[in-house]
């Protein structure tokens, strides 16, 4: 697995986006950003993105995450992450993002907590 893959499944009123392999390209940040902002005008108002198959993360991945999550409030929407792998979830417990994203154990728990919103 070299670069980064992408897998939607669209939900009624958002989409858990599936991220895998390697993210570290801004290539990346391109076709992540554009796949958010063609979900919300699809009218998505909320993503929840499930990181159990990201083996790679690099600054430019966390930017991506970042960046997402302040175009979804921007939005007033909800942005979620669910299955961290263990290299992600390392990365964002060093830099301390884990106490800026709502993080859930599984896909399951991050939508159900979006739909109550």
């Amino acid at each position: 697995m070299a670069g980064m893959t992408l897998n939607v499944d669209e939900q009624n009123g958002g989409a858990i986006v599936r991220m895998g392999g390697r993210v570290m390209y801004e290539s990346d940040s391109k076709t992540f950003k554009q796949l958010l902002e063609e979900e919300v005008e699809k009218g998505g108002k909320w993503i929840v993105v499930d990181l159990a198959d990201v083996i790679a993360m690099s600054s430019t991945g966390l930017g991506i995450l970042i960046a997402a999550h302040r175009y979804m409030a921007e939005k007033e929407g909800a942005f979620k992450l669910a299955q961290l792998s263990e290299k992600v979830r390392y990365i964002l417990e060093i830099t301390r993002l884990d106490t800026v994203f709502e993080v859930f154990d599984s896909v399951e728990n991050a939508v159900a907590a979006v739909q109550e919103e």
